[in-house]
């Protein structure tokens, strides 16, 4: 029997969810798991699946600049409500210096955009394996 992952993706734009899903798709054949894959486009949304169900993800790809709600807001409303999951979450972000910013100090995990397949597998396998 393999392995199952579930991942969810939080990201406002279309493109970028095909492209982590395609690329999730990809991982897991190539290292014999199943997946999971939930995606949502709308960060509240996210945040109240993030609160309730969080636990259930093995891993979070969150967005940063995000409508109504950035996933850095995101990530410290989790800190107070679903603290154990905050290790599972990766920020997908063209921007890491807002990261940086934001939590001075703080050990992120951070796939930065524009990124490659390889990149992407590197350090989605440190995440999972955490």
């Amino acid at each position: 029997m393999s392995k199952k992952i579930k991942v969810l993706v939080v990201d406002d734009e279309d493109t970028v969810q095909s492209i982590l899903s395609a690329f999730l798709k990809r991982f897991v054949g190539d290292r014999g798991l199943e997946c999971e894959i939930k995606t949502m486009s709308d960060p509240v949304q996210g945040l109240f699946e993030l609160t309730t169900n969080g636990e259930q993800y093995q891993a979070i790809l969150l967005d940063v600049r995000l409508p109504k709600l950035s996933g850095d807001e995101i990530y410290n409303s989790l800190e107070h409500v679903n603290p154990d999951i905050l290790g599972r979450i990766m920020f997908v972000t063209g921007y890491p210096e807002d990261l940086a910013d934001r939590f001075p100090g703080k050990q992120l995990k951070i796939l930065q955009k524009p990124f490659r397949y390889d990149t992407f597998a590197e350090k989605l396998d440190k995440l999972i394996a955490a």
